[in-house]
């Protein structure tokens, strides 16, 4: 989900309804979507929301592609869906 329409390619629009956040509790109009490719991992379905002023991904579309995120202080890796975990000791959680 983005507020940046430059980002979007095959951009068209659409009434998707509206999304609430903290900021805007009656929400805000979903108006089009489009695709985000990056090189590496392309993005579909990517909704455009005007408003919105910070780039939301989905962490479940990219599990779908099979591919693995990880969250590491103030970043977020994807890896890719060969990567193999070296050590199972380092597996704390699973859920």
């Amino acid at each position: 989900m983005t507020g940046n329409i430059s980002f979007l390619l095959e951009f068209e629009e659409i009434d998707g309804g509206y999304v609430a956040f903290i900021g805007s509790p009656k929400g805000d109009k979903i108006s089009g979507k489009g695709k985000i490719k990056t090189g590496k991992l392309d993005f579909d379905d990517v909704y455009f929301v005007k408003k919105l002023k910070f780039n939301l991904f989905s962490v479940s579309q990219i599990c779908d592609k099979k591919n693995s995120v990880l969250f590491i202080d103030t970043e977020c890796v994807v890896l890719s869906s060969d990567y193999k975990l070296s050590d199972e000791n380092h597996v704390l959680l699973r859920v």
